[in-house]
């Protein structure tokens, strides 16, 4: 009888284990964000982009995500694979509203920065993909640790614009035109198998081609994401003052062999729903200092005592606790609103990627929250209670 009773614990033991759990522990955490780093970088450089056609004298002040890999982020999924989430905010995208010193409206393009004279260097969507490809193709390989049957996705547009941003141009010497439309949200995926074949000659570019997924947020609308987006929209942006709030609005997508993404971008805000503006102005000014420190390799951060470094001390105090009060809503958000979302089964994952604007000492520069819809399903049918839906949340930071 104990025998048997031993047999039966393995078997339990077997069955609930989660073989994504398996696969995570083996995985060496820092080599894979090594590799994530560096396919950042090289987005980084594909995806760089120039201003053209900004006038003499022109100006222009931004506090945006910049134009190198700052902004681009990438997860690993155990299960799953690799998920990179490039930017489309102003500088990637096609132009920018700007108001010329007339007072008349108009617009600037950006295109691709390259050494090459010929061919067309315009952000459209089809470049877009184009770029994605051959990132696929060149590098995608090259990501270790990655079982097979993993995926490297690659989606363009995951980001919000948020960003603080003014340009002034001569009327005189701005052409007017039309601001072209913003692109659509772009996702391709490819099998980490096929990356591998198509790497050792197994198969040419024509069959790679075939076997990539690629698809846009236009291909089909997803209403309960939609709304899961508004709901997590209206918890963030009512938030009192110490508190961090969502800045822009936030992005969400369906990946078939995944589930749902949900992406955004908060910072804390001292002063309720009328900081934003302060906030903004902050961000702008550290950005400022972190380029000069760059540039002239002197960093000239207030002397240890001075009134700013007590204030900034007591600000981050005071962040260090917002930001506990945002993860533990967030699990929340997702353990009581989750179960809303009909598309997915219980298979699938809701994934949900924050992005921490400012400079901290103590606080991640994001940090993602993750659920399985099963854990939801068990909760909605009165199987699990809502502390032990809770305690299945994982968390993970950058």
């Amino acid at each position: 009888m104990k025998k048997l009773l031993q047999i039966l614990l393995i078997g339990v033991i077997a069955i609930t284990v989660n073989p994504t759990m398996i696969r995570a522990q083996k995985i060496d955490t820092n080599r894979m964000n090594r590799d994530i780093r560096i396919m950042e970088n090289i987005l980084g450089e594909l995806f760089k982009v120039q201003i053209t056609n900004g006038g003499r004298n022109s100006m222009f002040i931004s506090n945006m995500g910049g134009i190198n890999s700052r902004g681009i982020r990438g997860t690993y999924l155990p299960g799953y694979g690799v998920i990179m989430m490039v930017p489309q905010n102003s500088y990637f995208g096609r132009g920018i509203q700007v108001i010329s010193r007339d007072g008349n409206s108009a617009s600037i393009s950006f295109y691709y920065d390259s050494d090459e004279q010929e061919g067309d260097r315009s952000v459209d969507k089809e470049s877009v993909i184009a770029r994605i490809k051959e990132f696929l193709k060149d590098y995608g390989s090259t990501i270790g640790q990655l079982d097979d049957n993993e995926h490297i996705n690659v989606i363009y547009g995951s980001k919000s614009s948020r960003e603080l941003a003014f340009a002034l141009y001569p009327g005189s010497n701005t052409d007017e035109s039309d601001t072209p439309e913003k692109l659509p949200v772009i996702s391709i995926s490819a099998k980490v198998k096929d990356l591998k074949d198509y790497r050792t000659g197994k198969i040419n570019d024509g069959k790679l081609e075939d076997r990539l997924v690629v698809s846009t947020v236009e291909d089909k609308e997803y209403l309960d994401l939609k709304v899961m987006s508004n709901i997590f929209e209206t918890a963030l942006r009512d938030k009192e003052k110490d508190a961090f709030r969502l800045s822009g609005t936030i992005n969400y997508m369906m990946l078939d062999n995944f589930g749902a993404l949900f992406s955004m971008d908060v910072m804390y805000s001292e002063f309720g729903s009328f900081g934003r503006e302060f906030d903004e102005l902050r961000r702008l000014r550290d950005r400022m200092h972190d380029e000069r420190t760059k540039r002239t390799g002197v960093n000239e951060e207030p002397a240890p005592g001075a009134p700013d470094v007590i204030k900034d001390s007591e600000r981050e105090a005071k962040a260090e606790e917002a930001y506990k009060r945002l993860k533990n809503d967030l699990k929340e958000y997702l353990v009581d609103y989750g179960r809303t979302l009909s598309s997915l089964n219980d298979d699938h994952y809701v994934l949900l990627s924050v992005n921490i604007g400012g400079r901290w000492d103590t606080i991640p520069d994001r940090f993602d929250v993750q659920i399985k819809k099963s854990v939801l399903s068990r909760l909605d049918n009165g199987k699990i209670s809502r502390e032990e839906a809770l305690k299945s949340v994982v968390l993970k930071e950058y």
